[in-house]
């Protein structure tokens, strides 16, 4: 069997690669080691970046959107303070507490935490039939 170059294969092939790689070849080693439980930790890091390659890159975008409408100030394009930010003012109470900002939070809250779940347990969201959920 001939084996295909790795630079062709766009970066979800290489890490279907990976992954297959670790799950068939060097994880059955570690069974019953202490490494297993790390191999595991790594197959699933693996997975959970495959899934994000392949969703949809408006989802990023509209989550963006609506925490910047939520804490009112824009963020560069940079999703990650923009979830520290919102976390941040959760914890300190400092939203409006009227009624449509808080149904615009728990709106926002479920749909990301749908969204993440997705991608990180598809499992527990095909059990729970929640993907209707996550609307971005």
């Amino acid at each position: 069997m001939a084996r295909s170059p790795l630079l062709p294969d766009s970066p979800e092939e290489l890490l279907q690669r990976a992954i297959e790689t670790l799950r068939a070849r060097l994880l059955p080693h570690t069974a019953d080691t202490p490494d297993h439980a790390a191999a595991l930790s790594a197959l699933r890091a693996l997975a959970i970046a495959q899934a994000e390659l392949a969703s949809d890159p408006a989802i990023a975008g509209r989550e963006l959107a609506e925490i910047e409408g939520l804490l009112g100030r824009a963020f560069d394009g940079d999703a990650s303070a923009a979830r520290r930010a919102l976390a941040a003012a959760i914890r300190a109470r400092s939203l409006p507490e009227d009624g449509p900002t808080q149904v615009r939070l728990r709106d926002h809250l479920l749909k990301a935490t749908a969204n993440r779940l997705r991608l990180t347990n598809p499992k527990y969201m095909t059990r729970r039939k929640r993907r209707a959920e996550s609307s971005y």
